[in-house]
């Protein structure tokens, strides 16, 4: 009985060693970015940010909002100082490349931003577009993820399709039910707020993605300000909405893109990750366990 007892004990040893764990290994999410040069007449540069980290069962945010100088110059030892990266898209392995943390951030915007080793091969996808510089339109490359573990494959299958009428309806429902009253600008010069009473139709659907299990979400378009946000003048910043497979939703979040999604963590769940392109700001959100929580890496440019 106590050899079969210790067999048991070597067997499950064994088939834990050879079996991924998402929680027995370092998972530490980056993006692949293409920037513009710091100074006119530079040519752009690629790094990596370095942006989350799985801690147990939630992902985690690097320290990304700097306000002054001297965070800038101290908040890189929070970093890790070299990192090994496979970059991936579109559930895709598109090589390996490895970078390092400088000692300090020049720019507000730099944080968490690895220099690339020289000697690598640094993946693309695409041609260079303003589509992909955010909130300074910079013309770029495609931001593309990088993880610290070869894990790239999207078992959920996001693809980009287009909705149906009833699922277009919850959609803007959804919206209705977000932006209950929107103003726009009126009076002789648009010197005035006025209430803005737009039609479900008015609110165009920009962009949808589905997955195979019945999961979709989709960006919302309406120039309109938010009548309680009127102070701001702002117009509201085209909204992201989930929509589960029994047709409830979610609102997500405003002022962003879907870059990918992949089961980055090796749970057998996508993650979706999204970059942010709101008023001076810029960042990543990633999205998870079924839209029930998301974790925002977000910085200033200025």
């Amino acid at each position: 009985m106590t050899r079969v007892v210790v067999s048991c004990a070597i067997l499950t040893m064994m088939v834990s060693l050879r079996t991924p764990s998402a929680t027995g290994q370092e998972v530490v999410l980056g993006v692949l970015e293409d920037n513009h040069g710091s100074y006119a007449g530079e040519p752009n540069f690629r790094s990596v940010r370095v942006v989350f980290q799985k801690s147990g069962t939630d992902w985690k945010s690097f320290p990304s909002d700097c306000r002054d100088q001297n965070c800038l110059k101290t908040v890189a030892a929070n970093y890790p100082g070299e990192m090994k990266w496979t970059i991936t898209f579109d559930g895709r392995n598109l090589g390996q490349i490895t970078s390092r943390t400088p000692s300090e951030f020049k720019w507000y915007a730099a944080i968490g931003q690895q220099e690339i080793a020289a000697t690598d091969s640094v993946p693309t996808i695409g041609k260079r577009s303003p589509e992909f510089g955010g909130y300074t339109e910079d013309v770029v490359y495609r931001p593309l993820v990088a993880n610290s573990q070869p894990y790239f494959k999207d078992p959920e299958e996001w693809k980009q399709f287009r909705p149906s009428q009833d699922l277009a309806s919850i959609l803007r429902q959804a919206f209705r039910k977000q932006f209950p009253k929107l103003c726009r600008l009126g009076g002789p010069e648009h010197s005035r707020m006025d209430a803005f009473p737009y039609r479900d139709q008015e609110v165009g659907l920009v962009k949808a993605y589905a997955s195979k299990l019945g999961w979709s979400i989709a960006r919302l378009h309406l120039q309109a300000v938010d009548c309680a946000d009127v102070e701001a003048g702002f117009d509201i910043d085209d909204p992201w909405f989930a929509v589960s497979p029994d047709g409830s939703a979610i609102h997500l979040a405003d002022g962003m893109w879907l870059v990918d999604a992949a089961d980055y963590d090796n749970d057998g769940k996508s993650e979706l990750l999204f970059s942010i392109d709101r008023d001076d700001r810029g960042g990543y959100e990633l999205f998870y366990d079924s839209f029930k929580k998301h974790v925002t890496f977000e910085f200033s440019y200025h």
